[in-house]
């Protein structure tokens, strides 16, 4: 038994299909990533309970201002461990970053992207309060940048998203943290019983008492909801599958394959479509970019991209956007995004009057097994949303091809990377399947289980 699972080698994937990539990786990365020592951790806050918390998203974009830049990059290497403390002592953060938006043709801007606990206003209130004179720092390198209030600030520089993913919705940082005491106690029991002859069942049963017994873990006796189908999701069911949806279905259809051939053929074909390899990107980029990748098990990925040009391409986006937010809500709930179980928030930004598509994602594994998950999994709705990006490879009917051009695609996405400055986890020990299973232990301890169930139950640990 280990504490939750086997390291994952981030240049072990798909080895057939991925040879040359990985022989293309390993020549720009041949030496171990070195960094100051982890932070200390901090208790998170502990709202635990039947009730799942809201987890929120917040973005802030500001313009940098004229001879800001050098400075800004300064400021956020120097100052790169006092605002993971800041951020860390807040307690309701899973993730964050600071990221430095700057390419030709446009105004250079710094982002920040924080995956959180709770509502917004009072998050951006608690990051004024904590992070302070560290704002300053950041901020006043930027446009229009006044101390005098600092919350203010930043609600005004908030930029909405036009969709977020969370891949354990509900789940606090607190609740997180526990439920992986719990499971580490759980295999510690384990670890020290004699269960030779013992069924299941009974193994299960006492763990529980042994377990539930203790004052540390008496809160695990209460289940927290899981989230499922929304109500909303249920409605739509009905409604697809009422007969009168079938006319109305068959409309909808036809005005979507329409609009299909005519971005397709007066559009898509007209459009310059993305060669570029992953042997194309200068070295100093992909330098740039791996230098943050594969420190622990989880890593984080940055992209910029310029839309393609004309209102077509933007309604056929955010159209795209409109299903994802739906599907987000009702569908993608169990911890998987359109089938890749690996990632733990992503979200999509239009910036600049949406001109360009900012994009931050937090994952497990490496950059190769990410991208090759969703090439896999669901290069269909890679194409639907980044298809409408410059230089991405061929779509063709929104939906089929694009990524599945596998080396033009990995060269887009290098192509679009940019580094991340800065980049703050609260837990990088843990899985996204880790974290949903860690809840499921947590409900399963308390209740009585078949036998079926506990072997689910113990094969879970």
């Amino acid at each position: 038994m280990i504490e939750w699972g086997a390291p994952i080698d981030p240049y072990t994937f798909r080895a057939q299909s991925h040879t040359v990539l990985v022989t293309w990786v390993r020549q720009r990365s041949t030496t171990p990533h070195q960094r100051e020592p982890p932070l200390t951790p901090r208790t998170p806050r502990t709202t635990i309970g039947p009730q799942l918390m809201r987890q929120s998203a917040l973005t802030l974009v500001a313009h940098v201002k004229d001879g800001g830049l050098a400075p800004l990059r300064q400021v956020l290497k120097d100052k790169e461990a006092a605002i993971k403390d800041a951020l860390r002592s807040l307690g309701t953060i899973h993730y964050a970053r600071f990221v430095i938006v700057d390419q030709p043709g446009y105004k250079p801007q710094v982002a920040f992207g924080s995956n959180f606990d709770g509502p917004v206003e009072q998050h951006v209130r608690d990051l004024a309060d904590k992070l302070g004179q560290l704002i300053d720092d950041i901020y006043s390198n930027c446009v229009d940048y006044s101390s005098a209030d600092r919350a203010s600030y930043l609600l005004n520089i908030r930029t909405k998203e036009a969709a977020f993913y969370q891949g354990s919705p509900g789940r606090t940082v607190g609740t997180i943290a526990q439920e992986k005491a719990l499971r580490n106690r759980l295999v510690r029991a384990i670890a020290a019983g004699n269960w030779n002859g013992k069924s299941a069942q009974t193994i299960h049963n006492e763990l529980r008492q042994q377990v539930l017994a203790e004052p540390e873990f008496a809160w695990a006796k209460e289940p927290i909801k899981t989230p499922g189908m929304s109500k909303l999701g249920w409605i739509l069911l009905l409604l697809l599958t009422a007969p009168i949806s079938i006319p109305i279905g068959l409309v909808v259809l036809l005005i979507f394959a329409l609009w299909a051939l005519y971005v397709q053929f007066f559009l898509e074909l007209r459009d310059k479509a993305g060669t570029v390899l992953p042997n194309d990107i200068p070295d100093a980029v992909i330098d740039a970019n791996i230098a943050e990748e594969d420190f622990t098990w989880q890593n984080q990925f940055s992209q910029i991209m310029v839309m393609k040009a004309g209102k077509a391409r933007l309604y056929t986006l955010k159209v795209f956007f409109a299903v994802t937010r739906v599907l987000i809500r009702i569908l993608f709930v169990r911890g998987k995004l359109m089938g890749i179980p690996t990632i733990h928030f992503a979200r999509w930004v239009l910036l600049d009057n949406d001109k360009r598509l900012l994009f931050f994602s937090n994952f497990d594994g490496s950059w190769t097994q990410y991208l090759g998950d969703f090439i896999d999994k669901s290069g269909w709705g890679l194409n639907a949303l980044f298809g409408n990006t410059t230089n991405f490879p061929r779509i063709w009917f929104f939906f089929w091809r694009g990524a599945y051009d596998e080396m033009h695609f990995l060269g887009w996405s290098r192509s679009t990377q940019i580094p991340t400055q800065i980049w703050y986890a609260a837990d990088v020990s843990q899985s996204i399947k880790n974290i949903n299973d860690n809840t499921l232990i947590r409900n399963d301890l308390s209740r009585d289980l078949s036998a079926a169930q506990a072997k689910q139950f113990l094969a879970r640990l």
